[in-house]
């Protein structure tokens, strides 16, 4: 099993998410992707759009908490979907309150 390089360990997880971001054209485009995990400092989005890693993503999200920038580490092709490992910057980081909710449940 390969070691674990996450800086911060996450909780599985499963609801929508809207992505928001500029493609190399210089488009502004948005999606509807699916969290499967979320940390403090990072989570693990499956979204139907390839997404280079280095690309910047843009999020809002009232539930989870989550309003800023990341940036996308990882990008693996699964069955015409696309599982994308983005980190948070700058100040941006899941609060402890959320993340224990969904351990919890």
């Amino acid at each position: 099993m390969p070691s674990e390089k996450r800086l911060a360990p996450r909780c599985e997880l499963n609801r929508p998410v809207r992505l928001r971001w500029t493609d190399p054209a210089g488009r502004e485009c948005s999606a509807l992707a699916h969290v499967q995990n979320l940390g403090r400092r990072g989570m693990g989005v499956t979204l139907r759009e390839r997404l280079a890693p280095g690309s910047f993503v843009h999020l809002r999200e009232k539930d989870l908490q989550l309003v800023g920038t990341a940036v996308v580490r990882y990008q693996e092709d699964r069955r015409g979907l696309y599982y994308i490992g983005i980190e948070f910057c700058g100040g941006m980081l899941t609060p402890h309150e959320i993340l224990e909710t969904y351990q919890r449940a």
